[in-house]
């Protein structure tokens, strides 16, 4: 078992003579709650369905305490913090608590996490950096199975879960809005993308 790994161009040298090169995971397995409770299950006395409310009842209490502006540490994993985003402004008087939104949840594994990973090892993928092949069938089902686990798509998401390069990413998510299929429900320079009504299962 090995974590694998490709080198990808940074996107500032695209198209010019720096070559500047960085490695990125290349994984495109999704491991769900299901299989994380199965998992649990075989190393505790607690049955299959008792870790799976356990997983999702951790998921709602997170998000009830980040709700409260409090920081939650999971002792094994580590905190869980909510950041913030608003527009710029030169006078904070100037800007209204409903212009004030949350970017994302921000994680910081825990020591006991890390040391566990310490002797990961990496392996060289055969997959080169351009992007994999996806059909649209292939495309279908795999958005279909991320939209069903009640998960927001990114750029980045698209190019974890396909394989695709950050251009091909982002000419797919530009046709699939387009079409009227995808609708972003973030902001304009940070994107977030949902099903529209009717697509991909929803």
């Amino acid at each position: 078992m090995a974590i694998k790994f490709e080198f990808y161009r940074t996107p500032d040298t695209e198209g010019t003579s720096k070559k500047r090169y960085y490695a990125r995971v290349v994984n495109f397995r999704h491991v769900s709650t299901d299989a994380l409770a199965s998992s649990i299950q075989q190393r505790c006395t607690l049955t299959e369905a008792d870790v799976h409310a356990v997983l999702v009842s951790l998921g709602q209490e997170l998000a009830w305490h980040l709700k409260e502006g409090e920081r939650v540490h999971v002792e094994g994993l580590g905190y869980f913090q909510v950041t913030l985003k608003c527009p710029e402004t030169k006078n904070p008087k100037d800007t209204r608590s409903r212009d004030v939104k949350v970017r994302t949840v921000r994680f910081r594994p825990d020591k006991r996490l890390l040391e566990l990973m310490r002797n990961a090892e990496t392996e060289r993928s055969d997959i080169r950096p351009h992007s994999a092949k996806c059909p649209d069938e292939k495309l279908e089902k795999l958005l279909a199975e991320f939209f069903g686990n009640g998960e927001v798509l990114t750029r980045q998401k698209l190019e974890d879960i396909c394989g695709f390069t950050r251009s091909t990413a982002a000419r797919v998510i530009k046709k699939l809005v387009e079409e009227g299929r995808l609708k972003n429900v973030g902001a304009r320079t940070h994107p977030i993308y949902v099903p529209a009504k009717g697509n991909f299962g929803k």
